[in-house]
């Protein structure tokens, strides 16, 4: 076991987390958790290659390190085509706790789906499984 499963660990209870909160209409909450889900599955990832993680709070700054750490641009330049979605996804770590915005159903229901398709493509590119 690696001293960072626990990383793994809470991105899947966040991912858990999510579904439930969005199940019981708490969509602010849910938006956060997918966050988090994502940033910290992206944290155990850089960890597990070069045996520490990156302490940013900022999904971007771990995209860029992800790309690096992996060499492929393949991530880059999946965040450029869906920068809406990372941005969409960056502002629930903010907002839900700090400002009035309100994320709807029908927001964080494409969030949930992005997300999805993020863990999918990180497979796909990289070989590492998100239990989704």
């Amino acid at each position: 076991m690696s001293k960072l499963d626990f990383l793994k660990e809470r991105a899947q209870e966040f991912w858990e987390t999510a579904q439930y909160l969005f199940e019981k209409g708490r969509y602010n909450l849910s938006a956060f958790n997918l966050e988090q889900a994502t940033k910290l599955w992206l944290k155990y990832l850089i960890g597990i290659k070069v045996g520490e993680w990156p302490k940013t709070h900022y999904l971007n700054e771990l995209i860029e390190e992800f790309s690096r750490v992996y060499d492929t641009q393949e991530i880059l330049e999946y965040y450029r085509e869906n920068e809406i979605f990372f941005e969409n996804l960056s502002d629930a770590y903010f907002t839900s706790r700090y400002f009035s915005k309100v994320f709807s159903k029908n927001l964080v229901e494409k969030l949930m789906k992005k997300c999805k398709e993020f863990f999918e493509f990180l497979e796909k590119t990289i070989g590492e499984k998100f239990q989704i």
